[in-house]
């Protein structure tokens, strides 16, 4: 049975979408990865570029928390503050994970300005789904 892991964040339009490529691609698509978010938005554009140019895919498997809040899940990803206290309350058995990140929904600025933060917030995320997936996956994967 594979490996279910939740990413929650408030809109689901730039961080989670990032997140739930990056899970899926380190961790070899051998677990279910969905991301979700508290109030959905559609994808940001920028997601799409800054995650296309990797060749890792963010379109797949995005729902409304009201679509999974029944799922149980091995691992809960968060990434605002809602998000977080929400999974803290309604995690059955999952395992929380919390980093702490800036929106990038009301980043301002010039395009090239724009694609620079989400580039900055890409290589933060990539870096601890990197570490996550060596340190809590592998193992289990190996197993699954």
């Amino acid at each position: 049975m594979a490996l279910k892991i939740l990413v929650l964040s408030t809109t689901n339009s730039t961080l989670g979408p990032m997140a739930q490529g990056f899970l899926d691609y380190y961790s070899s698509n051998k677990t279910k990865v969905v991301s979700a978010g508290l109030k959905p938005l559609p994808i940001n554009k920028m997601t799409l570029k800054v995650m296309d140019s990797l060749g890792i895919p963010v379109e797949k498997s995005r729902k409304s928390f009201e679509d999974i809040e029944e799922i149980t899940f091995d691992y809960i990803f968060t990434f605002s503050r809602k998000a977080n206290e929400l999974a803290v309350k309604t995690a059955k058995k999952a395992q929380i994970f919390h980093l702490e990140m800036d929106s990038l929904d009301t980043i301002k600025g010039s395009e090239k300005e724009i694609k620079k933060s989400f580039k900055a917030s890409r290589k933060e995320l990539q870096n601890y789904c990197i570490e996550f997936t060596e340190n809590h996956l592998q193992n289990k994967i190996k197993k699954v």
